[in-house]
């Protein structure tokens, strides 16, 4: 059991598929899986990585040092917009750099995700508590089978992750759901422009 009397399976899904963690991991896994030689999509996934997931999560981790945010996993809506819309706006620099320095087309793809991700955040947490870690689990998983489909048991997160958001109260069984068929289709747009 978690501290909080919620199983401690709930919160070792809910930490080690969070959205900064994929966020930070699957744009170098999926460039390296598709693209040759594999260290160009390595370097690719790495500049992703590092300007859309290291600065935000650098950013976030400030404030809730200095008590602006209540956790990494930014638990009030009402102060993710803000963060959301600095990720859309580095995903818009990252891009500007991968065309400039010839990279990846699949992390061109992983990147249009996140910002579509990141942008659907916005403007749905501006009413309502969607799901992210359901958003971006479904999303990753998806792109993933699609680009590299031997990746299929990646799938079984998305339920995963939506029953130990659920379960440890974070969200209600709507907004898992929701958060999860957003991120399915978001990642078949990105499937189907690569």
């Amino acid at each position: 059991m978690g501290p909080d009397g919620s199983p401690r399976w709930a919160h070792v899904t809910s930490e080690v598929l969070a959205p900064w963690w994929l966020a930070a991991v699957m744009p170098v896994l999926v460039s390296t899986l598709t693209t040759t030689p594999a260290w160009r999509g390595a370097l690719s996934g790495l500049l992703v990585t590092v300007l859309c997931a290291v600065v935000p999560v650098a950013v976030v981790l400030v404030g809730v040092r200095r008590g602006r945010y209540a956790s990494l996993h930014v638990p009030r809506r009402e102060d993710r917009p803000p963060l959301l819309a600095m990720v859309a706006g580095l995903t818009a620099v990252t891009a500007v750099l991968l065309v400039l320095l010839d990279g990846a087309t699949s992390s061109l793809v992983f990147l249009g995700l996140m910002a579509a991700c990141a942008v659907v955040g916005v403007v749905v947490s501006r009413s309502w508590k969607i799901s992210l870690h359901a958003m971006v689990v479904a999303a990753s998983a998806v792109v993933l089978v699609g680009l590299v489909p031997a990746t299929a048991p990646a799938l079984l997160a998305v339920p995963l992750v939506a029953a130990a958001r659920v379960r440890l109260g974070a969200h209600t069984v709507a907004q898992v759901v929701v958060g999860a068929a957003v991120g399915l289709v978001l990642a078949a747009g990105s499937l189907a422009l690569s």
